[in-house]
């Protein structure tokens, strides 16, 4: 004799009489036509966003290494010009023949300009700045054209006293008499939207 339970279990058509069939949910694939298409616009709408970062980042490398703009003073032959908080003059000014290196014979275009400025720091600060490698000389001509120089302090700058720095650069002779001497402040000095200020003294 066959129980209801049992031809149950005899069926194998019949699961759950009492519960919905629920349907086999279908996969949703994409075609690779569909697929290309969605990455596409995908990156359409990424690249803009990379280009705006790749240009910020840029602009901010070349400001960083851009030449800061300049605001250059003229100072007359045997006026005194002020930077960095300390008063500089012109005292001396002579073309010597440049130093000869080993056996090389001397070139005779060329000559050491030497210029000897007379500098007093106003205060701690300005004595600093003065004994500092930050400060920049060249020799520049009308043409914009420049050499560059060294400037060697004789002792200590101190406040309120009067230091001489001498100047020295190889330049060609024949303008070594129309140069100016341009002492540029240090760019460590120089506040942010600010001109950097230098000294232009005339020949």
């Amino acid at each position: 004799m066959t129980t209801a339970a049992g031809s149950g279990f005899d069926d194998p058509q019949r699961t759950n009489p009492d519960l919905p069939a629920i349907p086999a949910r279908p996969r949703s694939r994409l075609r690779p036509r569909d697929r290309r298409v969605i990455q596409a616009l995908a990156l359409t709408a990424l690249l803009p966003a990379l280009l705006v970062l790749k240009w910020m980042d840029e602009t901010d490398s070349v400001e960083k290494n851009l030449k800061p703009p300049e605001k250059v003073t003229d100072v007359p032959r045997g006026a005194t010009g002020t930077l960095v908080g300390a008063r500089w003059k012109v005292v001396a000014r002579q073309a010597a023949a440049p130093p000869s290196f080993g056996t090389k014979p001397k070139d005779g275009t060329v000559t050491e300009l030497q210029v000897v400025l007379a500098v007093r720091p106003d205060d701690a600060a300005a004595a600093k700045a003065v004994g500092s490698y930050g400060i920049v000389y060249t020799f520049t001509d009308g043409d914009g054209r420049s050499w560059s120089a060294t400037g060697l302090a004789a002792g200590t700058a101190r406040p309120g006293a009067v230091g001489r720095v001498t100047v020295r650069g190889t330049v060609p002779r024949t303008v070594a008499a129309a140069l100016a001497l341009r002492v540029q402040a240090p760019k460590a000095s120089r506040k942010q939207g600010t001109p950097l200020p230098s000294l232009r003294f005339a020949p």
